[in-house]
């Protein structure tokens, strides 16, 4: 059995949390099969800091809970059948410990590159992808949501699905395709925002998150916000990138926090991890280095419970989204 602390100082490794009890599970290698050890119990950070008085009592008896879990794991290139019931064995464990919905890296299916044989891995909404993501998400009555490749006619996006146990489906494209991304995705039009039953999501994909527009069409308008991601961590590259490798080390930590913070909403980030190896289009180059993980569960204030460093595990948080629903929907 194997505990697992925050690496923040700031935070004790158990007090009470008037919100919810968050969980860490951890995966291990055992026999060849992959196992996940419970951790015991975290009791983290506070949700809310409001005294309680008879109005914050008021708050709290309104107060919407839903249960998180980001699934941080390695996904193998064009293996889907894999990486698919990787996933499921994920969802499988978190479900059993509560988790309402579960997300999932982008590339969920196909694994991250920028080889040129991608568009021959793309896939249409409701296709392979999207039937198993229907199916888990009623096995297992939980929201799923994560990242597939997309192909619509001629053209290949980089998009979130979400689904729910009813078998709704939800999907949005990548907005801000990054780097060699551009050489072979679309990029997308629509606002990243799902009308729910669990509220107004709002949803990016990795680079997305970086860029200031789509924070501004969220202010107001979500109640919870759900990053998919692929974000290597560049500092470990075969190539430097001089200038702006630790800025770009740094945003799977420092961006969840941020837009949690100007949002007001819980923000779930989830990152790929293990190696990643691609072809770099029109370089005749290949690139290695380490997903940079860090995949985590941040309050609407900001306060941020992340994944241990780089490895595979699932992050499980209790949030309450009530107060901004409810404000979103009086407005």
């Amino acid at each position: 059995m194997v505990l697992l602390r925050s690496q923040n100082s700031e935070y004790p490794s158990t007090f009470e949390s008037p919100s919810g009890v968050c969980r860490l599970l951890r995966l291990s290698k055992n026999d060849g099969r992959t196992a996940i050890q419970t951790s015991k119990t975290l009791q983290l950070h506070k949700i809310h800091s409001e005294t309680f008085d008879a109005a914050s009592n008021s708050r709290k008896a309104q107060s919407v809970n839903i249960s998180l879990a980001c699934i941080q794991m390695g996904c193998q290139v064009f293996d889907r059948d894999a990486n698919l019931q990787k996933a499921a064995n994920r969802i499988e464990e978190a479900a059993r410990t509560g988790a309402e919905l579960c997300l999932l890296p982008e590339f969920l299916p196909s694994g991250c590159t920028y080889h040129r044989s991608i568009h021959e891995f793309a896939e249409p909404i409701g296709g392979p992808t999207t039937e198993w993501m229907q199916q888990a998400s009623r096995r297992f009555g939980c929201w799923i949501a994560g990242g597939i490749i997309e192909r619509d006619g001629s053209r290949t996006y980089d998009t979130f699905l979400m689904t729910a146990p009813s078998g709704q489906i939800w999907s949005y494209r990548k907005r801000y395709p990054s780097f060699f991304e551009n050489m072979r995705f679309h990029r997308g039009r629509s606002q990243g925002i799902f009308e729910t039953e669990l509220g107004r999501i709002g949803v990016m994909i990795c680079w997305d998150m970086v860029h200031s527009r789509l924070l501004r069409e969220m202010r107001d308008q979500v109640d919870l916000l759900l990053i998919c991601s692929a974000w290597p961590d560049v500092t470990t590259g075969s190539i430097p990138l001089w200038g702006v490798q630790n800025w770009l080390s740094r945003q799977p930590f420092e961006r969840p926090i941020r837009l949690a913070s100007a949002l007001k909403v819980p923000v779930a980030y989830c990152n790929m991890a293990g190696p990643f190896e691609t072809p770099l289009p029109g370089l005749g180059l290949t690139y290695r280095c380490e997903f940079a993980g860090n995949s985590s569960i941040t309050d609407h204030t900001g306060r941020q419970i992340r994944a241990l460093s780089k490895q595979e595990a699932v992050l499980l948080a209790e949030v309450d989204i009530g107060e901004k629903r409810r404000r979103n929907r009086a407005a």
